[in-house]
């Protein structure tokens, strides 16, 4: 299976997606399986799964779900570092009718407790160190009924009235007689937590469909074959993981390598070890690599191709010159996928690249008219296909119904076009912030530092670090009488919120800039930058990791 590249916002050609078996996660495995069930489907440092021993397993797995008290339309939580269990868990729900819930392995406290609260989670997948940190919370969610653990050994503290059991219990547990329920593309497959950057996070809801129409269009752009080795270290309740890698792969036939998590020093090792020949970047990953100590081995590899985040120049070129890898660029939000890619062969250093043969773009005025080459305005988006991009907000239309006006999806960014139809980027409309790959709510931040005594006005910006991502900057404002303490405030947003949102720097002012009604004047703090802040990682603190 050889894709051709689709560019432009031209016909999509409905015909083309006739490969996408019955139009469902479950669907697209069995049949990758009676293609080729000796092939590899996954591999994960010694141990490797056939396409028939995946579709087996899925289908266990599927069985071992409802048995544990999961009903056809409910929703299953994975709350697992990169495994096997995690791949086949999401597989294994999806077959059964079952909506998979991503929970960040660096939630705790209030973040893990809405995570499962939000999404009502009747039964988690985790292992027994995840577990300890559910044991935590005051209470245990009322819908969560069973936990699944996928390692052997029972933590000390189990929450009251909650069954648990073993990953084998759960495969020997259905019955292998019982149909399964009936799945539709139109269907729920995963509810994705946004980052939640007016409020609290979201749960996006994805169809089946768009799961496959997204894999699909990145093996289409990225040129994939079925004899393919794709490498993820990525955290898999990431999109990027998931879909982007994974979904991808089993697309086209070809083989996913999973890797624990990233190193910068043994990447390269890892890929050479594996045979792997394309692999997927986030945020800082290529300037790390980058940074590493050149070697006479940095060319010794199979790899040619990473999908990546839009990279500028000083990094895009000499990444491409150094290791002989070439960069293919993509642009897509939570809610409606990967809908740009800077084609292979045609690509414009700088641009987003053009939209997928599903998706129509445009750049709209204040006003909703089209802007004109060249000129600034908000990316807009259209699929051009029925069940490809979310189905809307869980358990919120009102948030679903404001990001649509005039029957087009609004993105939140701005940018423009050239003459040739390529988008570009400007700056993100609204105050998120983007650090190692995570997109992180300044509103989640600054909840956190406004619950620590004494902080009576708190603001989070993002400023440039040194590869070139945001660092998160925590600007607060003290009641009268009381004294700055920066290794206190730090140690109280490290027990607080996951690893990736505690601000590395910290300031303390006698007033926050705000507007006559009272808003922050964010863009003046991040002018400002954090050459006078303190700095934690200056200091020798760094936030604690769980996985």
């Amino acid at each position: 299976m050889t894709p051709t590249i689709a560019r432009g916002n031209g016909d999509p050609g409905l015909e083309n997606f006739s490969d996408l078996a019955d139009g469902t996660v479950g669907g697209l495995i069995a049949a990758r399986a009676e293609e080729h069930p000796d092939k590899p489907a996954l591999v994960f440092e010694d141990s490797e799964l056939t396409y028939g021993a995946l579709d087996a397993a899925v289908t266990d797995v599927a069985r071992g779900l409802l048995s544990a008290g999961a009903d056809p339309g409910s929703s299953v939580g994975i709350f697992l570092p990169n495994r096997p269990e995690y791949l086949l868990a999401w597989l294994g729900a999806a077959r059964a009718g079952l909506i998979e819930v991503p929970i960040n392995t660096a939630y705790k406290g209030s973040f893990l407790d809405y995570a499962i609260r939000s999404t009502g989670v009747r039964v988690l997948v985790t292992d027994a160190a995840l577990l300890e940190l559910l044991a935590d919370l005051p209470e245990v969610p009322p819908t969560l009924k069973t936990v699944v653990l996928v390692d052997g050994d029972r933590p000390h503290r189990i929450p009251p009235a909650m069954t648990v059991q073993t990953w084998n219990d759960l495969l020997a547990a259905g019955d292998p007689a019982a149909d399964l329920p009936g799945v539709a593309p139109k269907d729920p497959v995963a509810t994705m937590l946004t980052s939640g950057t007016t409020g609290r996070s979201k749960g996006v809801v994805y169809p089946h469909l768009m799961q496959l129409v997204a894999a699909r269009e990145c093996a289409v752009q990225m040129a994939t074959t079925a004899d393919e080795r794709l490498y993820t270290c990525l955290p898999l309740f990431h999109g990027a993981a998931q879909i982007n890698i994974s979904m991808h792969a089993f697309y086209a036939g070809a083989t996913v390598v999973l890797g624990r998590r990233f190193s910068a020093s043994r990447f390269w090792d890892e890929l050479r070890t594996h045979r792997v020949t394309q692999f997927n970047a986030l945020g800082s990953v290529l300037p790390m690599l980058l940074a590493q100590p050149p070697s006479d081995r940095d060319r010794d590899h199979r790899a040619t191709k990473v999908f990546a985040a839009p990279a500028p120049p000083q990094v895009l070129h000499p990444f491409e010159e150094r290791f002989g890898v070439h960069v293919v660029e993509g642009y897509g939000l939570t809610e409606i996928k990967n809908v740009l890619y800077n084609p292979l062969g045609a690509r414009k250093v700088g641009s987003l690249g053009l939209p997928t043969e599903s998706s129509l773009l445009e750049i709209h005025d204040e006003f909703g008219n089209r802007a004109a080459p060249g000129q600034a305005g908000e990316i807009v988006y259209r699929p051009r296909l029925a069940n490809i991009m979310f189905s809307g907000y869980h358990r919120d239309p009102e948030a679903t119904l404001a990001t649509m006006k005039d029957l087009w999806w609004h993105t939140g960014d701005l940018g423009y076009t050239d003459e040739d139809g390529y988008f570009y980027f400007i700056d993100r409309k609204k105050d998120a912030l983007r650090r190692r790959g995570e997109n992180i709510s300044s509103h989640e931040v600054e909840s956190v530092l406004l619950a620590y005594p004494g902080i009576v006005a708190a603001a989070a910006v993002g400023t440039p670090s040194e590869l070139g991502e945001d660092e998160v900057l925590a600007v607060v404002q003290l009641e009268p009488g009381h004294e700055p303490d920066h290794m206190g405030l730090f140690a109280h947003c490290d027990r607080s919120m996951p690893h990736f949102m505690v601000p590395r720097y910290y300031r303390f002012v006698d007033r926050l800039p705000v507007t006559p009604n009272g808003k922050v004047r964010k863009h003046q703090l991040r002018d400002r930058g954090s050459a006078d802040a303190w700095d934690a990682l200056a200091a020798g603190l760094k936030p604690t990791r769980h996985a």
